[in-house]
């Protein structure tokens, strides 16, 4: 490596760290903070509860703040893992930042909130959707882009578990952001909401099954009412189903057969994948974004179709006589 060349590659590996502001700390804004210092990035947490400053400093974070960023801090980038129900708020306080932000998912908990946040600009937003990095999500799209299982019939998923830590929002809301981002990766679009079925304890959706499309179709169930956790993605195809049959393997399950295949005669094959977290490749993406990369996958405008897809759900939900 000559001179000039070996200067350059030292200024970008160890001056330019890229700087992030960390808005929301708690528990799964904690593994982004752990990931991000992975990738060697320079976060400044904003957390409200202050009982947490001793031990996010301890993993990693450079500072500890209540309120949010300001302009004068210089930030490259800002990744929000805060309540969504705060969401609109947020955006509408840090816009004047003009800094590139990745949001976990949901955008918003309603649609009037997500309608609201096109008052500010929203060219460099970004929507956190976890599954969309899964190895086992991209494995089932390698599959189905191929063509080996003929033409897809449809994607059935389902998310259940019992109750939730997220005590601002419903099942609803907090689950079904997942599916439907999956379904469009997998079927290269949302399908149409056709309808919905609820179950609610006390005024709130706990669980909802919901029946999207025709051909392809799109089954979600997701439920707070599970005594056990299921994470299962099938895409059912001409030839076969292909199956992640939770989140936590590393293969997708290939099931071949049509509709005239001998119940007696089950050809299976299990494909292995990377089991490298998403979690990683996510937070990645959006650092490699930051030193002119390309842009994380699911956009603003993505994000509010999603919003839009669960109101519908709900209203078919509550118009169901």
């Amino acid at each position: 490596m000559n001179i000039e060349l070996e200067d350059r590659w030292i200024s970008k590996h160890t001056m330019n760290k890229n700087k992030i502001a960390l808005i929301g700390c708690g528990i799964w804004g904690q593994n982004i903070l752990k990931e991000l210092v992975k990738l060697d990035a320079e976060v400044h947490v904003y957390e409200s509860d202050v009982s947490l400053h001793e031990k996010l400093i301890n993993h990693g974070a450079k500072s500890f703040q209540t309120g949010l960023p300001a302009v004068e801090d210089h930030f490259d980038g800002v990744i929000i893992a805060t309540p969504s129900s705060i969401h609109r708020e947020i955006l509408e306080e840090i816009s004047e930042l003009e800094l590139p932000v990745f949001l976990e998912k949901p955008l918003t908990i309603n649609l009037e909130d997500a309608l609201a946040l096109k008052n500010i600009p929203t060219d460099d937003i970004y929507l956190m959707h976890i599954w969309l990095y899964h190895p086992g999500i991209i494995m089932l799209q390698d599959i189905v882009k191929s063509g080996e299982l003929g033409k897809v019939h449809g994607v059935r998923s389902t998310r259940a578990n019992w109750t939730s830590p997220r005590k601002d929002t419903d099942s609803a809301w907090n689950l079904l952001p997942h599916d439907i981002t999956i379904a469009k990766a997998i079927l290269g679009e949302i399908p149409r909401p056709i309808s919905a079925v609820t179950e609610e304890h006390n005024g709130m959706i706990r669980g909802m099954t919901a029946l999207m499309g025709d051909d392809p179709f799109a089954v979600f169930e997701v439920s707070n009412r599970y005594e056990r956790k299921i994470r299962e993605v099938r895409i059912h195809c001409e030839k076969g189903v292909a199956i992640l049959e939770d989140e936590k393997v590393d293969y997708i399950k290939v099931v071949f057969g049509d509709d005239k295949s001998d119940p007696k005669e089950l050809k299976v094959e299990k494909r292995k994948f990377d089991k490298t977290p998403p979690l990683h490749f996510e937070v990645k993406e959006f650092l490699d974004y930051l030193d002119d990369g390309e842009p994380p996958r699911s956009n603003f405008s993505e994000g509010l179709e999603v919003i839009k897809t669960i109101h519908q759900l709900i209203e078919l939900a509550e118009h169901k006589t």
